[in-house]
């Protein structure tokens, strides 16, 4: 299948004995993953990179890939970074503003902890990219006109103000979206947006509802190489 894979992951962490979950994966499983991607020639690019070929802007060689996480657990800095560096892959991160250093209490299967300012600085210093994923992790599409706005140019203003540089791309929660609240994203100025839509991006893509491919923690080697191929993950 033609198109650029965004691979969607959120928390790399031990399940510590537990049942393997959807959304944690383990370090031993993503290590794995990130080897095979490199061992067979993918690099990774940035979303800007990505935009751009969308748009018909820029030729991309082969295998070019993004690694995205949505939260920003700090499990992503504790465990996924050193495997990240070790293979010199960049990913984008979603950030929640009104969150950082705290934790997840959105999270259905409890609080976790997340990324503070200080983890942050230091994956961006290494090449790490940052995106918004709202202010505070609230169902979009839910909301007034002008809760939408806060929630969307709020998280953008902070990180900005933070990270001193340009953030231009978002992250829908929960992976919900409308036109209205896909609007509301363009008119607070990011350039693209990524959905939960599965697939790859080619050519064309609407560029707020750009394509991901959910990494699950329960997926063998096997799934991980056929949701590769096929631009979704298995049912």
């Amino acid at each position: 299948m033609a198109g650029i894979p965004v691979l969607m992951y959120h928390r790399v962490s031990p399940n510590r004995g537990r049942k393997a979950e959807k959304l944690r994966v383990s370090p031993e499983k993503f290590g794995w993953q990130m080897k095979y991607l490199f061992s067979r020639g993918y690099r990774t690019i940035s979303a800007s990179q990505l935009l751009d070929f969308c748009q018909g802007e820029r030729a991309l060689p082969k295998r070019r890939i993004i690694i995205s996480f949505d939260d920003g657990y700090q499990d992503n800095f504790l465990y996924a970074f050193p495997i990240l560096k070790k293979y010199e892959f960049r990913a984008i991160i979603f950030l929640v503003t009104d969150y950082i250093g705290s934790d997840s209490s959105w999270d259905e299967k409890g609080p976790e902890p997340l990324l503070n300012w200080a983890e942050i600085e230091e994956m961006r210093q290494a090449g790490m990219e940052f995106g918004s994923h709202s202010h505070a992790h609230r169902l979009l599409p839910s909301l007034p006109e002008e809760e939408i706005r806060l929630e969307v140019e709020r998280s953008k203003s902070v990180l900005e103000s933070k990270l001193g540089e340009s953030v231009e791309f978002f992250s829908y929660p929960w992976g919900k979206l409308s036109e209205a609240v896909k609007e509301t994203v363009k008119d607070c100025g990011y350039r693209g947006a990524f959905s939960t839509l599965p697939g790859k991006n080619g050519v064309g893509e609407d560029s707020f509802a750009l394509r991901r491919i959910l990494i699950r923690g329960y997926d063998t080697s096997f799934h991980f190489l056929l949701n590769l191929k096929l631009g979704r993950s298995r049912v």
